[in-house]
């Protein structure tokens, strides 16, 4: 691969577990790392609730881009599916990383149902981060990397 992550962001536990995921696996394969956020279009672009969300979703990516490095971050308006199926053909994506949600009594399956959504309308591969309860490791993506797995 030698080309761009494309990762769906939010502010919660979830959207920061994908970023830093994303993170890991661009600096690993050393490719170009696009951080999406999708604000509803709820409200019009101009009005104060909308460049006041659209003020805080900067933020937020800007403080998770922090944490993962130094990646190109965007906000766009739209549905999250619309929105990230996009900005990967827009970016020329190889793979889209997004979060997930415990499911279960104990947590022990994930639910995501954005990566259903994204594989309908995507050619490029989706990477369902686990959720942040999960430990990571970054062995994983090492051995990944060093055995030739892609």
């Amino acid at each position: 691969m030698n080309g761009t992550v494309v990762c769906g962001v939010t502010g919660t536990a979830e959207g920061q577990a994908a970023a830093e995921l994303a993170g890991a696996l661009a600096s690993r394969l050393a490719l170009r790392l696009v951080l999406v956020h999708a604000l509803p279009s709820r409200h019009r672009p101009l009005d104060g609730d909308g460049l006041r969300e659209r003020h805080e979703a900067e933020a937020m990516l800007l403080r998770v881009a922090y944490r993962v490095g130094d990646p190109e971050t965007r906000v766009v308006t739209g549905p999250r599916v619309d929105v990230l199926a996009q900005v990967a053909a827009d970016e020329g994506a190889d793979v889209i990383v997004v979060g997930s949600r415990p499911r279960g009594a104990r947590g022990g399956q994930i639910r995501c149902s954005l990566a259903r959504e994204l594989e309908a309308v995507q050619t490029v591969p989706v990477v369902i981060a686990p959720p942040a309860t999960r430990r990571r490791s970054a062995r994983r993506l090492a051995l990944a990397v060093t055995t030739g797995i892609r």
